[in-house]
This record gives C-alpha cells, structure tokens and sequence, in this order.
C-alpha cells in the first residue's frame, strides 16, 4: 500500500509525472507548522490560500512564469482554490487554461476532470446522484482506451481516498521533508489537491468507483 500512496501523491500534483517538472517555485515559501493539518483542517486551508493565491495570480499575470509547465500548474492550482469556494464557473474557466497548455492528448483530457464533473453536477443539483449522472455524461464524451491509466488511478483514488489517508500522504512525503519549515509552490499544490479530494472527492469516492468499474476501468495497483 505504500507504493500505491506514493503514486497517488505524485498524480495530486497535477497533470503529468512531477518529477519531471523543473524547480521553478524557488521564489515562493509559506511557512506551517503541521503540514498534514492543512488537508484536513479548512480554517487553515484558507489561511494558507490567502497568503499564495495572489502571488499565483501575480506570476500568471506579470509573466513570471513563462514556460508552459508553470503557467499551467499555476491555472491548475487556482482553479482547485475556485472548486473548494464553490466558484465552479471561474473553476472551469482555469482548468480551461491548463488543459490548453498540455502537449499530451491524453492529459488534455483528463486535466480537471472531476472538477468539470463536479461543476455539471452542481447545476443539476449538486449531490451524490447528480455527481454520478454528470460522471456518466462526461465519460460518454471521452477517449476512454486514451486515458484508462488515468481513469484506473483515479478509480484508485475512489477506493482509497479518506481524511486520513490524504493527511498520511501529506505528512509522509511533505512534512517530513519541509525546508526550514517552510511549503515550496509545488509542495502548496499537492497540498491543495488533497484538501480537494477531502472536499470533494472523498464524498463521491463509492460513486467514482461505481461508475469507472461498470465501463471497465480497473484500479491502479
């Protein structure tokens, strides 16, 4: 199981493997101390979103971030901020902007997924049941044999995804390893993903994993 742990927080870093991204957040850190405690705790979530959120939006709109890999985490990551505020449409319009910056197909379409699910099923009512019609309606749109490695992780997800298991992620493989006790920008995006799966993706993980077993998909391992 810890193998599985370690890919799924790889795969919260957003689209593509992260150790392939350059270290290009040098220039931001946000001093915690319990880093696990943000995924779990929304009042210090937000606290912590306040402080990186306007650089974030600073870097995209003075062109710091110039290259294509940081521009599109950096979208990736406001639009997860605009899902847990339930600002689905601006949510969408970001990962909009990620998802057009990836040069892989397959990542394309997968980039933001279950926020764009999320957000159909909102405007048909917002619980389980409209999450599990919107799943239905979005995959029915999908190259399923172009993703099914993601879909099977995300399936995965669906399985093993608790409060608990997203703070053991966090704690094993960031807040061990925390540089003078302060978050880098990559470290603040795994961060944010799991305290959206918190959020959102651990209330509809049953139905995730429903729905992706029906069209054939099989967990990760």
């Amino acid at each position: 199981m810890h193998r599985i742990f370690l890919v799924l927080l790889i795969a919260a870093c957003g689209p593509g493997p992260a150790t392939e991204r350059p270290a290009q957040r040098a220039d931001h850190r946000y001093r915690v101390i319990d880093a696990g405690r943000l995924v779990v705790d929304g009042a210090a979530f937000a606290e912590l979103a306040q402080r990186f959120r306007p650089e974030v939006e600073r870097d995209l709109a003075s062109g710091v971030a110039r290259d294509a890999d940081g521009q599109r985490d950096r979208w990736f990551l406001l639009a997860l901020l605009d899902a847990l505020e339930d600002r689905w449409d601006r949510a969408v319009a970001n990962i909009d902007r990620a998802a057009a910056l990836e040069t892989s197909p397959a990542d394309r379409a997968m980039t933001g997924l279950t926020i764009r699910v999320w957000a159909d099923a909102i405007a048909h009512g917002g619980d389980v049941e409209a999450f599990r019609a919107a799943l239905e309606r979005k995959l029915s749109t999908m190259p399923i044999e172009l993703v099914r490695g993601q879909l099977a992780m995300l399936r995965t997800m669906g399985q093993v995804f608790s409060p608990d298991v997203c703070r053991k992620l966090v704690d094993d493989a960031i807040g061990a390893h925390l540089h003078d006790g302060a978050l880098s920008l990559d470290q603040v995006q795994a961060i944010a993903f799991q305290r959206y799966a918190v959020v959102r993706l651990v209330p509809v993980g049953a139905v995730i994993d429903q729905v992706l077993g029906a069209h054939g998909i099989e967990p990760a391992r």
